[in-house]
């Protein structure tokens, strides 16, 4: 048996082991890379394809103020709003509180592809809401996306559009 055993590991047979244990740990590797980058590549593919790009362009602009700018998901809550909910509400995708001047602002943001609707208004007086008459006719400049016109606020199915990879918006004031 000793002399089986010294066979085993005279020169001429070590470094054949070696080999075979180096090319287990290159083969092991090689494939824990193609397992790691593969997951990767898999998650980032699925992200450029989920995700789209929504360019925003608000025109008219008529007084400086703070922008609101809502991108609804959720009709529920497109057709609550009265200019008062907080841009990091659930049934709010993405959204903009920002000072601008008179003429355009443009915006862009990363979404997930959908169905969505879009709520504009510029606060004027910079009360952190839309300020309204007696008949509660809004007093600050606003507009929705499709340049939905309605009674109060449209119906969801007037302002919404339907985004795959791109779409551009313009909104008049």
């Amino acid at each position: 048996m000793v002399a089986h055993i010294k066979r085993m590991f005279t020169l001429k047979t070590f470094p054949c082991i070696v080999d075979v244990i180096i090319v287990n740990i290159v083969a092991g590797f090689v494939n824990m890379m193609i397992k790691y980058f593969g997951c990767l590549s898999f998650i980032l593919f699925s992200f450029h394809l989920s995700a789209a790009t929504l360019d925003v362009e608000i025109l008219s602009i008529t007084d400086g103020g703070v922008l609101h700018l809502a991108i609804y998901n959720a009709k529920e809550v497109f057709e609550s709003d009265r200019g008062d909910k907080p841009s990091s509400q659930t049934g709010i995708e993405a959204g903009v509180v920002k000072k601008i001047g008179k003429g355009t602002y443009k915006g862009s943001f990363e979404i997930p592809a959908g169905t969505y609707a879009i709520g504009v208004y510029v606060d004027e007086n910079e009360n952190e809401k839309l300020d309204t008459n007696f008949l509660g006719i809004p007093k600050e400049q606003y507009g929705f996306s499709n340049n939905a016109k309605a009674f109060g606020i449209p119906k969801f199915e007037a302002a919404s559009f339907v985004i795959d990879t791109y779409k551009k918006v313009q909104i008049r004031l």
